[in-house]
């Protein structure tokens, strides 16, 4: 992959946004691209723009997390999209709607890297077979 990875972001808080835009580009891997402030927006702008990641959360005003990515999914089957949430009991529904990892929102930058880098290694494994 040549360039930076094109992120989504999408929390209702822009102090949440601010502060994972700056733990995202803190790598010089990941560039976040798009941010959005509820589902609806994420939808639109995933559908727009074709972020590779989209880092999103659960509970939002509008359109919550889990509904928009049952949304993205089911019109974009190869974004990589990371659900995060304060509540580990979303984890469940989050899967089922096409998220590919679930995070606790209390993780920690490293780990939320960490799994973006883990989604993306996977897809180049599979891209290789």
């Amino acid at each position: 992959m040549s360039g930076p990875v094109t992120l989504l972001l999408a929390d209702d808080d822009p102090n949440i946004r601010r502060c994972l835009k700056h733990a995202m580009e803190c790598d010089c891997k990941l560039s976040v691209h798009w941010e959005a402030d509820n589902g609806l927006q994420a939808v639109a702008l995933a559908q727009q723009h074709h972020p590779t990641v989209i880092l999103i959360d659960c509970q939002m005003e509008r359109m919550n997390g889990i509904e928009a990515t049952r949304c993205i999914r089911s019109r974009d089957k190869d974004v990589k999209i990371v659900v995060m949430s304060v509540y580990y009991a979303d984890r469940g529904l989050a899967l089922a709607a096409g998220a590919d990892a679930f995070i606790m929102k209390d993780s920690g930058c490293e780990v939320i890297r960490q799994t973006i880098h883990n989604l993306l290694a996977k897809e180049i494994h599979k891209s290789s077979e």
